[in-house]
């Protein structure tokens, strides 16, 4: 073969190889960002929904196989087309590609893939044909028709849904997402619902003569305010 056409073609394979470096690199960031946001959303819901075991099974199972999905088609696969093992671009889609990039190029790419593949007629005028429409396009950096600049640039969508945990975190709320998480993932566990409210008795202990009436005082906290208080003792259930 061509000394000349073995170069050319080594550059294209690169070319294809880094394209789809490119692609796993986006299909990372695409899919980190969809299942981090994915995974607040649910979070939330389940929060304010306290679902029981079976609804979470079904947000856990659904999550896991979307995720799947995700990394399979976004980073999987041209993976695996990067070791060959699943059918990727061919020379000419790549010449069109590149062709993109540098006006001109394709037709010439394409062109001179096209005489290789003549069988007929004075081969070594198709050579010198081949070899002179090369030396056209040798010093054209294929690498370039890739933009990294571009791909690498979609990585700040990424902090949205990390400002998001931030905020829950920093306004002391960061129970909405690890609590709601930890539900989903344990989604075979009872967890009861905590009340909307909590007492905070201002004395760990309260000291009383037998037979006196004392005055309890507690702080009320939460969403809600109970109708009622009862104190239960050893002995009875007082109502406040």
């Amino acid at each position: 073969m061509n000394h000349n056409y073995t170069t050319l073609l080594k550059k294209l394979n690169l070319f294809i190889r880094e394209y789809y470096k490119n692609q796993m690199l986006l299909g990372t960031i695409y899919s980190t960002i969809g299942l981090v946001s994915a995974l607040i959303m649910l979070a939330i819901i389940e929060h304010y929904g306290f679902f029981n075991g079976f609804i979470r099974s079904i947000i856990f199972w659904s999550y896991l196989f979307f995720s799947a999905l995700a990394c399979g088609w976004f980073i999987l696969r041209p993976f695996l087309k990067i070791l060959r093992l699943s059918e990727r671009l061919s020379h000419k889609e790549a010449a069109r590609i590149i062709g993109k990039h540098f006006g001109g190029v394709s037709d010439k790419l394409t062109n001179i893939l096209e005489l290789n593949d003549i069988d007929k007629g004075n081969a070594e005028i198709i050579k010198a044909s081949i070899d002179q429409k090369i030396q056209e396009i040798e010093l054209t950096p294929f690498h370039l028709a890739i933009n990294w600049k571009k791909t690498l640039s979609y990585g700040k969508y990424l902090f949205l849904p990390i400002s998001i945990v931030l905020i829950f975190v920093i306004s002391g709320n960061r129970e909405v997402i690890s609590e709601s998480t930890h539900r989903i993932i344990n989604y075979n566990s009872e967890f009861i619902k905590p009340a909307p409210f909590y007492f905070k008795l201002p004395h760990d202990t309260i000291k009383v003569l037998e037979k006196t009436n004392v005055n309890v005082a507690l702080e009320i906290f939460g969403d809600e305010r109970p109708k009622e208080v009862f104190v239960i003792s050893s002995l009875r259930t007082i109502n406040g």
